[in-house]
């Protein structure tokens, strides 16, 4: 009776290795074909090493130009890419603080129109009552500066039209 339970536990043994032996190349395979058909993550770049504007915070459209930095327009790669448009928008500030310039150009190097337009922004001139206490409380140029764009505490940044 011994001898059959070796030789059963032997057969069960040399068929599980056998198994397994010819199981491993294909998971590998599988595997290794799922990673190099996963898109490449990029590398980050240390912010460190990018350019600054004039209070000490990244210039991300300076960086932009010298080319340290290459923003996707989707993460969708069927997606067509948006015409960068090369457009700026004035608004008139009331008092002694100079205009504000709304510069299409690097903002749409980033982003495509419908992120701001128009949810955001109504794309009429005088449609938007833009004020510094919508700004601040999240609205218009608030939802995103201040949050992943240069901080409002930069006032020239925005307001660089002297007054004529």
């Amino acid at each position: 009776m011994a001898k059959w339970i070796s030789r059963t536990l032997f057969l069960a043994s040399f068929l599980f290795c056998s198994l397994l032996v010819s199981y491993l190349p294909t998971a590998y395979t599988q595997q290794k074909m799922q990673q190099e058909s996963a898109p490449r993550q990029e590398q980050a770049i240390p912010l460190q090493i990018l350019p600054k504007d004039n209070a000490g915070n990244v210039d991300w459209v300076k960086s932009l130009r010298q080319g340290l930095i290459k923003p996707k327009d989707s993460l969708d790669p069927s997606k067509p890419i948006t015409p960068v448009i090369d457009l700026d928008i004035v608004f008139k500030v009331k008092g002694d603080l100079p205009d504000v310039v709304y510069p299409h150009y690097p903002h749409t190097q980033w982003l495509s129109c419908s992120n701001c337009h128009p949810k955001i922004f109504i794309m009429q001139a005088g449609a938007n009552k833009v004020t510094m206490k919508k700004i601040e409380e999240g609205q218009f140029c608030g939802r995103c500066h201040g949050v992943v764009a240069f901080p409002l505490s930069n006032c020239t940044r925005c307001h660089s039209k002297p007054k004529r």
